[in-house]
C-alpha cells in the first residue's frame, strides 16, 4: 500500500538527524610483505598498480644498486589482497635489459602506470631521467618485458624537462588520463612540490608531450609528495605525502573545474591516512590506488618491530579500505551517469503518472460516447475533502475551485425526488493496466520499468454532458540494468474530475483536471538509500469526434496535455546509511501533443453489443529541458545539471475489444505500444482492462476519501436472491498496519 505522509515524515526526521559528515575510507583489511623474505621473491614496495578487472596486482620495488623488480600476483578473489596468490608470482628485472638506472640512490621509488588497454606499462624513478615504456604482449602480463618489447628512448631529460627553465626534479610519480592525451609529473622535493600537467599529441606517447601547466603545492602538503591519483572523469585529484620520521601521513584532495587541468584545481581537504592494525607505522606512505570503480583505496606503508633494541625490521604492508562512494576521499561526488539516471527516472515516472491517468479517462470518454443512449444512471453516496489536493494552489485559484467543486458534489448527493423514490444518475466504473517498457538514453544507463494501476471512477450525465470523478492507484518498478543492485519503487494516488461537453452533433470537447501525489523509494541491494515524494496537477483537453466514417467507424483525434510536478528535496545514503547527497527541491513541466485516427467498429450481437477499436496516433512531447541541483556531502557548492532526455517524436499504437451485454456489463480489453523515435527512445507494452456495470435498486456504493486524514472508506451492498452481502472497509494512508475490513452475508426468513 501508500507510504504516503506518515511514513515520510518519519525518513525525514531521520534523515535530518544524520547530519552532514566528513568523507573518510574505511578500514578494511591489510595484506603484509615480511622484510626477512625480501628480494628476489617479495617487494620493498614503492607502487602498486591493479589490472582492470582487479584480479592482479603489480608491486614496484624501490630501486637499488642491485634491484630493480616489478613483481606480478594473481588475486583468487577480484580487489580482495587477502586472496593474493603468492604462487602467481611473475617478475620482471629492468637490468637484466639494460633499461634500468645506472647505479641508482638507494631507496629510489619505481613508480608504474599502464595505457588505456594494459598492453603498455610506463616505469619511471625518482631521479630518472628516462621514462621507460614496454609494449606487452598479452594485456596486463609483464612476463613479456624485454629488449624485444621495449619503446625507444625519446631522448628528452624529464628531470629538466618537467617545467621549462626550472632545476632537475624529483620525480616521485608518473599518472595519465584515461584517454591519454594528459600525462602528470609529479615532483616530490620536500620544499618544493608541484604537479606538472603535459598535452600528448599523440595518446600515451610521451615523445608528442607539450608542456601545460603547473599546480604548486608545497604549502599545502606537510611532508614529500608522493603519489597522484585521479578519479575517473577527472574532476578530482589527489596527493598523497609520506615522512619516514611520522606516522601521520595524508591524502589531499583537489577539485578541478575542467577536467584533467591542474590550473583549474581547488583545494577541498585532506584525510590523515588510518594506518589501523599496524601497532607502530611510521614508514612512508610511498603510494596509493583506487579500485572497484572508486569503491576501494589501497595504501603502501611500513610497519616496523625491533629486534634486541639494536636492529629495526620494517614490513611492507598493503591497506585496503572501503569508500562510501567512487573516490570518495573528503568529499563524495555521486557518479554523473548515474545520478543523471537516477533523476531521469523520477522524471519519467512523474509523466507516466500522468499518461495514465489521461489515457484512462479518454477511454472512458470513448466508452460514454459509444453507450450515451443506453446508460442506467443512478446516485451513490460520496463525500470529498479536496483541500489536501489542490491546496498548493495558489489561493485565487484553489479557493474558487475547492468551492465549486464541493458545490458540484453537493448537488449531486441530494435527491429531488420528493416522493423518496431513487432516481438512478449515476454510473460507476472500473479500469485496470499494466505495462512493460524499456527506456534507452544514449547519456544514460537503460532501464526496464513495469507499471500497473487500478481506477475506480464515476460520472454522470447532465443535459448534454457528462461530469465524473475517477481515482487512480498506481505502482512502478524500474530496475536499472547496468547497475544490477539498483532500482526504484513509486507508488501514487490520483484524482481525477472529468467533463465530456456536446458542442454539436458532430462534436464533443473532453476535458480534465488531475492532481496526484507521489511516492518514491531508491533501492541499492535491498535497502532503501533515499526516499522521496512530490505532487503534481495536470490537465488535459481533446476533440472528439461523435461519428466517423466507413464501416470502421474512423474518426480524427487531437489532444493536448500540460503538467506541473514538484519533487521534494531528499537525502541519498549508501548502504551504509552514509550521507552522500544532498538533492534540491525539483518543479518542472511536461506536456504533449497527440493527434491521429481512431476506430470503433461497434456491432448488434445476440444479447448485446461488442466492439473492435483501436488508433494510430503521434505523440509530441514538447516538455522544455530540466535543470536539477544536488549537493555532495563534504562538498559547499551545489552542482547543477540537465535533463533532456524527451522522446519528442512518438507513435502510439492501439487495438481492443469490449463486449457491451444488455444486462448493463460491459467488459473489455486493449493493448497499446508507445514507440519513440528519437535517439532518447522508449518502448512501452500496455494491457488495459476495463470493467463498467449498471446497477440497479438493489447496489448501494458508499466511497469517503479524507485527505485530510489520510483515511479512505469504502461500504458495498448487494442483494442477491434474498441474500444481503455486504462489504466494509477503512484504511488509513498514515499507518499502513491500519486496516480494517469485514464482508457479511445475512438473510431473513
Amino acid at each position: 500500500m501508500i507510504k504516503f505522509l506518515l511514513n515520510f515524515i518519519f525518513i525525514f526526521f531521520y534523515f535530518l538527524n544524520v547530519h552532514a559528515q566528513n568523507v573518510y575510507p574505511e578500514y578494511a583489511d591489510k595484506l603484509t610483505f615480511l622484510r626477512a623474505d625480501q628480494g628476489v621473491n617479495y617487494p620493498d614496495i614503492s607502487d602498486i598498480a591493479f589490472n582492470a578487472d582487479g584480479t592482479r596486482i603489480f608491486v614496484g620495488h624501490h630501486l637499488t644498486h642491485n634491484t630493480t623488480h616489478i613483481f606480478q600476483y594473481d588475486l583468487g578473489t577480484a580487489w580482495d589482497i587477502s586472496t593474493l596468490d603468492i604462487s602467481s608470482l611473475v617478475t620482471a628485472n629492468l637490468k637484466e635489459d639494460n633499461h634500468a638506472e645506472v647505479n641508482p640512490a638507494n631507496n629510489t621509488k619505481l613508480t608504474i602506470d599502464f595505457n588505456d588497454d594494459g598492453t603498455k606499462i610506463f616505469i619511471l624513478g625518482s631521479f630518472a631521467a628516462t621514462t621507460h615504456i614496454y609494449n606487452l604482449t598479452t594485456a596486463y602480463d609483464i612476463s613479456s618485458i624485454g629488449e624485444a618489447t621495449y619503446v625507444a628512448d625519446d631522448g628528452i631529460d624529464w628531470r629538466n624537462y618537467l617545467v621549462p627553465g626550472e632545476a632537475a626534479s624529483h620525480q616521485n610519480d608518473i599518472e595519465l588520463s584515461h584517454d591519454g592525451t594528459r600525462m602528470f609529473l609529479l615532483d616530490g622535493a620536500t620544499n618544493d612540490s608541484k604537479v606538472v600537467e603535459y598535452q600528448l599529441s599523440t595518446p600515451f606517447d610521451q615523445s608528442t608531450a607539450s608542456y601545460n601547466g603547473k599546480l604548486e603545492i608545497e604549502d599545502t602538503l606537510t611532508y614529500a609528495a608522493m603519489t597522484v591519483e585521479f578519479d575517473d572523469d577527472g574532476t578530482r585529484m589527489y596527493v598523497g605525502d609520506a615522512s619516514n620520521t611520522s606516522q601521520f601521513n595524508n591524502i589531499y584532495v583537489w577539485k578541478l573545474s575542467t577536467p584533467y587541468s591542474v590550473t583549474s584545481a581547488t583545494y577541498a581537504g585532506k584525510w590523515q591516512i588510518d594506518f589501523r592494525g599496524v601497532s607502530d607505522s611510521k614508514g612512508a606512505n610511498y603510494a596509493f590506488q583506487f579500485g572497484k570503480q572508486g569503491m576501494k583505496l589501497y595504501v603502501t606503508s611500513n610497519e616496523y618491530t625491533k629486534e634486541d633494541n639494536t636492529n629495526t625490521i620494517y614490513d611492507d604492508v598493503i591497506f585496503e579500505y572501503d569508500l562510501i562512494c567512487p573516490y570518495g576521499i573528503v568529499v563524495c561526488e555521486l557518479d554523473e551517469t548515474n545520478v543523471q539516471t537516477d533523476t531521469a527516472v523520477q522524471i519519467e515516472f512523474a509523466k507516466n503518472v500522468i499518461k495514465h491517468n489521461t489515457s484512462t479517462i479518454f477511454r472512458r470518454f470513448d466508452w460514454l460516447r459509444r453507450n450515451e443512449n443506453n446508460l442506467n444512471l443512478y446516485t451513490q453516496d460520496i463525500k470529498f475533502n479536496f483541500s489536501p489536493i489542490v491546496g498548493f494552489l495558489p489561493d485565487e485559484i484553489e479557493k474558487p475551485l475547492t468551492k465549486n467543486l464541493i458545490s458540484k458534489v453537493s448537488s449531486i448527493k441530494k435527491d429531488p425526488n420528493k416522493n423518496g423514490k431513487k432516481i438512478k444518475k449515476w454510473s460507476f466504473w472500473s479500469h485496470g493496466d499494466v505495462t512493460f517498457g524499456e527506456r534507452d538514453n544514449l547519456s544514460l544507463n537503460p532501464r526496464e520499468f513495469q507499471t500497473s494501476g487500478l481506477t475506480f471512477g464515476g460520472d454522470r450525465k447532465i443535459n448534454d454532458h457528462f461530469f465524473g470523478f475517477a481515482l487512480r492507484y498506481g505502482n512502478e518498478d524500474i530496475d536499472i540494468l547496468k547497475t544490477n543492485s539498483n532500482k526504484f519503487e513509486t507508488e501514487s494516488l490520483s484524482l481525477n474530475l472529468y467533463n465530456s461537453l456536446k458542442i454539436n452533433d458532430n462534436l464533443n470537447l473532453n476535458s480534465l483536471l488531475g492532481s496526484s501525489v507521489l511516492d518514491i523509494d531508491k533501492f541499492e541491494s535491498n535497502t532503501i538509500t533515499g526516499h522521496r515524494n512530490g505532487k503534481q496537477i495536470y490537465s488535459a483537453i481533446g476533440l472528439q469526434a461523435r461519428s466517423g466514417f466507413t464501416d470502421f467507424n474512423f474518426m480524427p483525434t487531437g489532444k493536448i496535455e500540460f503538467g506541473i510536478t514538484e519533487l521534494s528535496e531528499y537525502n541519498q545514503f549508501n548502504t551504509s546509511n552514509n550521507l552522500l547527497a544532498n538533492h534540491d527541491l525539483l518543479t518542472f513541466e511536461t506536456g504533449t501533443l497527440t493527434t491521429g485516427l481512431k476506430f470503433d467498429n461497434l456491432k448488434d450481437i445476440t444479447n448485446g453489443k461488442r466492439s473492435i477499436n483501436g488508433s494510430f496516433e503521434y505523440v509530441q512531447d514538447f516538455s522544455s529541458d530540466i535543470n536539477y541541483e544536488f549537493l555532495n556531502s563534504g562538498d559547499t557548492v551545489y552542482q547543477t545539471k540537465t535533463y533532456g532526455g524527451n522522446s519528442v517524436h512518438n507513435l502510439k499504437s492501439n487495438i481492443g475489444f469490449e463486449r457491451i451485454l444488455n444486462s448493463g456489463l460491459t467488459f473489455g480489453f486493449n493493448y497499446e505500444n508507445f514507440q519513440g523515435f528519437d535517439e532518447n527512445s522508449v518502448n512501452e507494452d500496455s494491457l488495459y482492462l476495463k470493467l463498467s456495470h449498471v446497477r440497479d435498486d438493489y447496489k448501494k456504493t458508499n466511497l469517503d476519501f479524507d485527505p485530510i486524514n489520510d483515511n479512505l472508506a469504502l461500504k458495498y451492498n448487494l442483494n442477491l436472491s434474498g441474500f444481503d452481502f455486504s462489504l466494509n472497509s477503512n484504511h488509513s494512508l498514515k499507518n499502513q498496519e491500519l486496516f480494517e475490513a469485514m464482508v457479511k452475508f445475512s438473510n431473513k426468513l
